[in-house]
């Protein structure tokens, strides 16, 4: 039982047991341990789909703010370029015809870029989760009910309703949807009849699949060490080192012509014939290394449109939930990461003493944290354009190299140094004034 002078026990339960979700968890159980927390997890275990993901300086000075703990936790699966002197580079580009290069981009202020298995990933984060957060697996959400609805029952009065495919309830004072791009909490909160509250096919869809770098430095060479992107008209070729440099990780990126993805599942098996006619007329390097893929997967890339609000009463959404995005800057977890620190940042002892609380600091984090990631999300696309050397510029139009590595030259990275350069504290000092602001007025007195 609670002194008179401690402040109430609060419970949020959070909706996905992914990179984002594991990560708020982490980052909640620092910044308040007074917090109640439980994640629900529709899967029997912590498991990540894709193969790689990487971070920017962005995501790891939001690592650092939340915790020392989520750094040590990415320095353990951590890969960076193998060659010690392309430490300072991003990308190398080249042309995927001729295997030409085209131009180097370098990270951001001495930043060394490193990529890891997201499987690797969410395993070293999984084993920094707090004894106290309780973790419940094969709960799939069907739908969350606020607490000013009528038919709570026994016990849940006051608390906000979480149900579950397999018909049963759970009770807390806030819910966080972390349920990645196809997240029930996203439906709940918008409503079924909103359009942003489904994801839309980007019009781009990529095979992908992770070979053993012996391999390919066998096939291609030792360059392969480090990461490469082959830029092709309506196609580009991705590749980095993880686990250690054991592995190499190939991500093919192919525009769908207009043609609308029809299948059900976004992830399909292909074949290998289907790869390489999607890619013919690659040069000798780029060809070489699709052709170390066998049985290749094809994923359609699927993005958010813009939603209305990220919260609404004691719900919100966070990461892929609120703002999925195209992989084409390599940005979309580490925008996740930016979500946590600055919600993290808002649900603290000396701000939140009671459930209304809660859904002011919600109300915050939208209106500071939705701006920048659907911009994300636009910019991302905009990416995906570039590095398939799409454009309606007459110079760039009829395929001129010469205008084309100008083009590149000035605007390749433009959109990554956008996302690398944003001041996270100053972002949650202006969400810490806007939260005082909206407790203050008569915001929280109703949904927003």
């Amino acid at each position: 039982m609670d002194s008179p002078s401690s402040p109430p026990s609060l419970s949020i339960a959070i909706i996905g047991a992914g990179i984002a979700g594991v990560t708020l968890a982490i980052a909640l159980s620092e910044h308040n341990p007074n917090l109640s927390l439980t994640i629900y997890e529709s899967r029997r275990e912590f498991s990540e789909v894709s193969a790689g993901v990487g971070f920017g300086p962005n995501a790891l000075k939001a690592m650092a703010l939340i915790s020392p703990k989520l750094i040590a936790a990415y320095d353990q699966v951590k890969t960076p370029n193998l060659w010690p002197e392309k430490d300072h580079l991003w990308y190398e580009f080249r042309w995927a015809d001729t295997g030409k290069l085209v131009l180097q981009v370098e990270s951001e202020k001495g930043f060394a870029h490193c990529n890891a298995s997201r499987v690797h990933l969410l395993a070293s984060l999984a084993a920094i989760v707090p004894r106290a957060v309780k973790v419940e697996f094969g709960k799939r959400v069907i739908d969350v009910w606020g607490s000013e609805d009528a038919g709570f029952g026994k016990g849940g009065m006051g608390k906000t309703r979480i149900r579950f495919e397999d018909g049963t309830d759970a009770f807390a004072d806030a819910v966080v949807g972390c349920d990645g791009i196809r997240s029930a909490c996203r439906q709940i909160l918008l409503g079924e009849d909103e359009k942003s509250a489904h994801a839309v096919y980007s019009g781009k869809y990529a095979y992908r699949k992770v070979v053993q770098m012996r391999k390919a430095i066998e096939a291609v060479g030792p360059e392969v060490e480090n990461r490469q992107i082959y830029l092709g008209k309506g196609r580009h070729l991705l590749t980095f080192a993880i686990r250690g440099g054991q592995m190499l990780n190939i991500v093919a990126f192919k525009d769908g012509g207009g043609v609308p993805w029809t299948q059900r599942q976004w992830v399909v098996t292909s074949s290998r014939e289907a790869l390489l006619k999607d890619f013919a007329g690659c040069g000798d390097t780029a060809s070489k290394i699709l052709e170390l893929i066998d049985e290749p997967e094809k994923w359609a890339l699927f993005n958010h449109l813009p939603a209305p609000t990220y919260a609404k009463g004691n719900l919100c959404i966070l990461g892929d939930a609120a703002h999925a995005t195209t992989p084409h800057l390599g940005s979309g977890a580490g925008c996740a990461i930016e979500d946590v620190h600055l919600l993290s940042g808002l649900l603290t002892p000396s701000l939140i003493q009671s459930a209304t609380d809660i859904k002011c600091a919600f109300l915050a984090y939208d209106s500071l944290r939705r701006p920048r990631s659907q911009d994300l999300v636009r910019r991302s696309r905009e990416q995906g354009h570039i590095l398939q050397l799409e454009s309606e510029l007459p110079d760039l139009a009829n395929g001129n190299r010469e205008a084309w590595q100008e083009y590149l030259e000035r605007e390749m990275d433009v959109n990554p140094r956008w996302v690398w350069n944003v001041d996270l504290e100053g972002m949650l000092v202006q969400a810490r004034e806007l939260f005082e602001s909206i407790r203050q007025g008569e915001e929280c007195a109703v949904d927003a």
